[in-house]
């Protein structure tokens, strides 16, 4: 009985330090790089571009023009953690976008297949790969 009590207070533990964690997302971050089938945007190509993270969704937009909307969830248990993103609009509506995300600071990075294809293993892309370099926004 001892063990079972036990074992419910590290697994609840474990979900509230996840959820902790994914809270550390919400907000408004500035897009400062970008990186597609391994070719690195310009400035210029990320001016302007904006992301709005709440608990349960990621909306990228381009000025005020939103280019993708997605549910997702995080798995904050595993370095880098793993991110899935269901698209609700924008390029891969109705598709599924596997990924990986860090959280240094005020800086968040997130990576991403094309959909239905495996996730990324590090923060560098080849083809069919996308990664985005985020600043919180003050």
């Amino acid at each position: 009985m001892v063990r079972t009590i036990l074992a419910v207070a590290v697994v609840m533990a474990g979900v509230a330090w996840a959820a902790e964690d994914k809270g550390k997302l919400v907000g408004t971050w500035t897009v400062t790089g970008s990186e597609k089938d391994g070719k690195r945007a310009t400035a210029t190509d990320v001016k302007g571009k904006t992301v709005k993270i709440t608990a349960d969704t990621i909306t990228c937009y381009d000025g005020a023009k939103t280019d993708m909307a997605c549910r997702y969830t995080v798995n904050t248990s595993s370095k880098p953690w793993k991110i899935e993103m269901n698209c609700t609009e924008g390029e891969h509506k109705d598709k599924k976008l596997s990924g990986i995300a860090s959280l240094d600071g005020d800086t968040l990075r997130i990576c991403f297949s094309k959909p239905d294809k495996d996730a990324p293993t590090d923060f560098k892309t080849a083809d069919g790969q996308c990664c985005f370099t985020m600043e919180r926004s003050k």
